[in-house]
């Protein structure tokens, strides 16, 4: 029976799951690791060539998470994070990667306070597949500039 710990549980009156937590989540990692303020938004995206990356969720609940953001905001979010002006697409590429598990990390660690997860490593991925099970978006604008898609779906999808 799905409940609170559901990945997918949503709470009454809410459009998506968790959304409230999710919010609260990205909030904090975009403040600490990017020093930027993230708002949630109706807005979708218009970024060509997005940087995107997934994680998987092996236990103790089933799912995907996927993060999308334009190029130029990890390379503006790596330069902030490292401190460096000479980045690779590969050094942009992990930073990418590390936010989506530290997002991941979190949310979960908001959603099952008492309980062990198992995560896969983040790998970038071409783009977010478009869902066929549940599969649930959310965007966030970025210091009122950019926008991000985080996707959570089960592994149907």
């Amino acid at each position: 029976m799905p409940g609170e710990n559901d990945l997918f549980f949503i709470e009454h009156g809410q459009k998506r799951p968790h959304e409230a937590t999710l919010t609260k989540v990205v909030r904090a990692t975009f403040e600490k690791m990017g020093f930027m303020e993230s708002e949630p938004t109706d807005e979708n995206p218009v970024a060509l060539n997005p940087l995107a990356a997934v994680i998987e969720i092996l236990s103790p609940i089933r799912g995907k998470i996927f993060f999308s953001a334009p190029q130029h905001l990890g390379w503006t979010i790596a330069e902030n994070l490292y401190g460096l002006e000479d980045l690779t697409l590969e050094v942009v590429g992990d930073m990418i990667s590390e936010l989506l598990n530290t997002i991941t990390g979190s949310l979960l660690s908001e959603l099952m306070p008492d309980q062990q997860f198992n995560l896969s490593i983040p790998r970038l991925c071409a783009a977010i597949p478009g869902g066929q099970g549940k599969t649930f978006i959310y965007h966030f604008n970025i210091d009122n500039n950019d926008i991000i898609t985080i996707v959570l779906t089960d592994n149907d999808s």
